[in-house]
């Protein structure tokens, strides 16, 4: 499988003037017997002095330099608000559905700004692709014993994930794409549905959309990989994955302690 790594490429040669070394890095990288780090090894680099000055709101910025302690976002912290805030609207909307079932959904998604599913679809598109290249590489055949380890320590925001069996009856069934692969949980995004799908009756909630909390404990997911020989789909359990990707990275899963298998 051919990969594109200008993008690696040309992070890389901000912080390495050897071109051997660079492509050193992304040989072992991307090699099946390579350290398989889901991480590119930058170093930073010199910058010019700048001269201090006062920002709009009256804080101390220095130019070119790094922003102040007190000036910076956590942005786990907004993401973990926006997700507050954004369930709280799907709450208001399908309220509104509940009380007039012919409200136009659509102006009420929009106005709301709940995220649509269709907004993240490529997001989806680059995490296959990744996940192809992680998984797989130029091996066309690899083994179970080489794919399963890369499984724990790869990223997961964008996937399509779908819950197949739960402790929790009312998530089995659900399907989006990953926004936000929290500690204890994964953050969707589902598609709206409408009346007109087949199947039993859309639920208000069904109609809105917007994102979804799956627990991670005590479920199992499944998703597939696209790739140029087909679609090999892998099932996982959540309760093995309650850590952030970037603390994945340096674990190792053990085969005891299971208790949680459905």
């Amino acid at each position: 499988m051919d990969r594109d790594l200008t993008l690696e490429k040309h992070l890389l040669s901000r912080s390495f003037d050897s071109e051997s070394e660079i492509v050193q890095l992304l040989e072992s990288r991307y090699s099946v017997f390579g350290g398989q780090k889901p991480f590119i090894p930058l170093v930073p680099t010199e910058g010019e002095p700048g001269e201090e000055k006062l920002s709009e709101d009256g804080l101390s910025v220095k130019k070119g330099g790094r922003v102040p302690s007190e000036r910076k976002k956590s942005t786990r912290a907004e993401l973990k608000r926006y997700i507050k805030s954004t369930l709280g609207k799907q709450k208001r909307a399908v309220r509104s559905v509940q009380h007039n079932p012919k409200t136009n959904v659509d102006l009420l998604v929009e106005r709301l700004q709940i995220p649509r599913y269709s907004e993240y679809t490529g997001l989806h598109s680059l995490w296959n692709k990744y996940m192809a290249d992680l998984l797989f590489g130029e091996n066309k055949t690899p083994s179970t014993s080489m794919v399963l380890p890369k499984l724990s320590t790869a990223d997961y925001n964008g996937c399509i994930v779908r819950v197949l069996e739960s402790r929790n009856r009312n998530m089995v069934g659900i399907e989006g794409i990953v926004v936000y692969d929290a500690q204890h949980s994964f953050i969707v995004v589902v598609p709206q549905k409408t009346d007109l799908d087949k199947g039993p009756a859309v639920s208000p909630a069904e109609r809105v959309g917007g994102l979804r909390v799956l627990a991670k404990k005590g479920s199992l997911f499944g998703f597939d990989v696209e790739t140029d020989n087909g679609t090999m789909g892998f099932t996982i359990m959540g309760s093995r994955f309650e850590h952030r990707s970037t603390d994945r990275s340096g674990r190792k899963f053990k085969a005891h302690n299971v208790d949680d298998i459905l």
